[in-house]
């Protein structure tokens, strides 16, 4: 049955501080639109806090994502960083997902942390494995690097999603060969990513999730302004396009893949 309207935001970071005293007002809108709930990308401690308080007023709209982003990495140090996972492994019990994690080798984002996020990221897939949570993974350019350490580490049981999956059909086919979901999100909505509608048109179904990455990476039809979750219509109308399919039935696909990945 196409369009039973309890949608999902597959990620997106609702507590960020640039939505500061306006979830209540974004999260009422997605809902009218059919969109109810909203897993978040964890950023570091400070970010578990905000997610905490904000799935406190939205309990059954927020599923919680506590991880050490490859931007948190980049900009502390190891000693912090070792910190900082300590917490995590205690604090993990409270979310359903592990992340986001990964590793992010653009120059201005690196700078001197190359080594510091793999074994960051070495760490929270060891954390996965004990603790049977989905991994959200942040991978920029660093495919290659990826997929030797989730090969060196192993794929946890739980699997997990890379999420705002952004590259051609040979890379999607490395991470579903893993196990792994792949999250599309509003790059996929402009007309001149070619890639990655081809890398869209190839992948099977069951392996697709949509996200919103709120507030960031918002389609054309949100330029310049805060990403709201809703966008993912239009990443549900381009994906549809691009499939053959009902926007209602890639929503419905991807909540049913979601739902089926982190057990809800």
């Amino acid at each position: 049955m196409v369009g039973f309207g309890f949608w999902i935001d597959a990620h997106g970071h609702l507590a960020d501080p640039r939505w500061e005293g306006q979830q209540d007002r974004i999260i009422l809108e997605a809902r009218a639109k059919g969109i109810h709930f909203f897993m978040q990308g964890g950023v570091g401690p400070e970010d578990w806090e905000k997610q905490r308080a904000l799935k406190a007023k939205h309990p059954e709209h927020i599923g919680l994502c506590f991880g050490l982003h490859p931007y948190w990495v980049a900009d502390h140090d190891e000693d912090q960083c070792e910190e900082a996972l300590d917490l995590l492994a205690t604090q993990l019990v409270e979310a359903e997902a592990i992340g986001e994690m990964g590793l992010d080798l653009r120059p201005h984002i690196m700078k001197d942390s190359r080594e510091r996020q793999m074994t960051v990221f070495e760490q929270q897939i060891e954390l996965a494995h004990i603790s049977q949570k989905p991994m959200v993974l942040h991978l920029v350019q660093a495919h290659d690097e990826a997929i030797r350490i989730l090969d060196l580490w192993g794929v946890p049981k739980q699997k997990g999603l890379v999420h705002s999956f952004n590259g051609s059909s040979a890379k999607a086919k490395d991470f579903i060969q893993r196990g792994l979901y792949l999250s599309v999100g509003g790059p996929v909505c402009r007309p001149d990513n070619q890639k990655l509608h081809q890398a869209v048109k190839e992948m099977p179904l069951e392996f697709l999730l949509i996200e919103s990455d709120s507030p960031d990476q918002a389609p054309p039809a949100f330029k310049g302004q805060l990403n709201p979750p809703e966008s993912i219509w239009e990443v549900a109308r381009t994906i549809g396009e691009l499939k053959s399919l009902d926007p209602l039935e890639i929503l419905d696909i991807t909540t049913e893949n979601f739902r089926r990945l982190f057990g809800r």
